[in-house]
C-alpha cells in the first residue's frame, strides 16, 4: 500500500520537476539571446562609428580634391595668361628679327658678289704677275742644262752673269712655285740660282734643302746626298740642317754602294739632333741596315 502511494506521489510530481527544469532552460536561452543581442547591438554600434568615420574621411578627401582642382585651375589660367603676355610681347621681336635676317641676306649676296669680282680681279692680277715673272725669268735665264740621267734631273748650270738684275723675293718665290708645280728642272735652276746669288740670305738654307728634296725625289741619290751635305756644312744652325742630315743619311742607305756611310750618318744625325721627329725613323733604319737591335739605345 506505501509503494503504491509512493509510486502514485513520484509520478505525480514527475511533471512538476520537468517542468522547473525546463523553464530553467528557457531562462538560460533568454539570457543567451539577451547577451547576444547586447553583442549585436555593440557590433552595430562599432560599425555605425567606423562608417561614420570613413565617411567624415571620404568628405574630407572630396573637400580636398576640390581644392586641389581649383588650385589647378587657377594655376593653369595663370600659366595661359603668361603665355599669352609672353606670346604678345615676343611677337613684335620676333618680327624685328626676321625682317633683320631678311636684309642681312641681300647684304650677304652683296659681299658675295664683291667678293667674286675681287677674286676676279685678283686672278688677273696673279696672271699679270706671272707673264710679269716668266719675261723676267726669260731675262734672267742661264744656258740649258743637259738632259737629265735616267732616274735624276739635270744638273743645273748658271751664266756668269745669272746675278744681273735678279730679284731676292722674286727668284726664291717663283723657285718654290715651280718645285710645288713638280716641274723640277726648272725648279733646279732657280734654287741654285738664288744659292749662288743671295748665299747670304734667310732663304738660302731653304733652297739648298730644296735643290737635296728635288734630286731625292727623283732617285738620284749621289747627287742627293751631296745637296743634303752642302746645307749641313754651309747651314748648321738652321732649321733645315736637321732634316737635310737625316735625308743626307737617307740617300746613302737607297745608295746601294754607300750603306755603311749611311749608318755612320744616322749615328751621328742621332747624336747631333737628339730632339728630332725623325729619330725614331732614324733608328728604324739602322735596324733595317742590321746596325742596330730591336731597341733603340738609350738617351745619355
Amino acid at each position: 500500500m506505501n509503494a503504491s502511494r509512493l509510486l502514485l506521489l513520484s509520478m505525480a510530481l514527475s511533471p512538476a520537476i520537468l517542468f522547473g527544469q525546463k523553464k530553467e532552460d528557457l531562462l538560460s536561452i533568454q539570457r543567451d539571446i539577451a547577451d547576444m543581442t547586447d553583442r549585436v547591438k555593440q557590433l552595430q554600434k562599432a560599425f555605425d562609428d567606423k562608417i561614420a568615420t570613413l565617411t567624415a574621411l571620404v568628405q574630407q578627401s572630396i573637400e580636398t580634391s576640390n581644392k586641389t582642382s581649383a588650385a589647378m585651375t587657377a594655376m593653369q589660367h595663370n600659366v595661359d595668361q603668361k603665355l599669352a603676355e609672353q606670346q604678345t610681347k615676343l611677337v613684335a621681336p620676333v618680327a624685328t628679327l626676321g625682317t633683320k635676317v631678311d636684309e642681312m641676306s641681300g647684304d650677304f649676296r652683296s659681299v658675295q658678289t664683291n667678293v667674286a669680282e675681287l677674286v676676279r680681279h685678283l686672278n688677273t692680277l696673279d696672271e699679270k704677275v706671272k707673264e710679269i715673272s716668266d719675261a723676267i725669268r726669260t731675262l734672267q735665264a742661264p744656258p740649258a742644262a743637259p738632259p737629265p740621267a735616267a732616274g735624276g734631273v739635270g744638273t743645273a748650270q748658271q751664266a756668269p752673269d745669272a746675278c744681273a738684275g735678279a730679284s731676292l723675293e722674286l727668284s726664291y718665290t717663283s723657285a718654290l712655285g715651280d718645285y710645288n708645280g713638280k716641274k723640277d728642272d726648272l725648279a733646279l735652276q732657280e734654287f741654285a740660282q738664288y744659292v749662288k746669288c743671295f748665299q747670304s740670305s734667310a732663304n738660302a738654307p731653304n733652297a739648298q734643302y730644296y735643290i737635296g728634296q728635288i734630286y731625292y725625289r727623283n732617285e738620284d741619290w749621289a747627287n742627293a746626298s751631296q745637296a743634303f751635305d752642302a746645307v749641313v756644312e754651309k747651314f748648321p744652325k738652321n732649321p733645315k740642317t736637321a732634316d737635310a742630315a737625316y735625308y743626307k743619311a737617307c740617300a746613302l742607305m737607297k745608295n746601294r754602294d754607300t750603306k755603311t756611310a749611311a749608318g755612320r750618318e744616322f749615328r751621328n744625325f742621332i747624336a747631333t739632333y737628339p730632339e728630332s721627329a725623325h729619330v725614331k725613323e732614324a733608328h728604324q733604319h739602322l735596324r733595317e741596315l742590321g746596325l742596330e737591335g730591336t731597341r733603340a739605345p738609350r738617351k745619355n
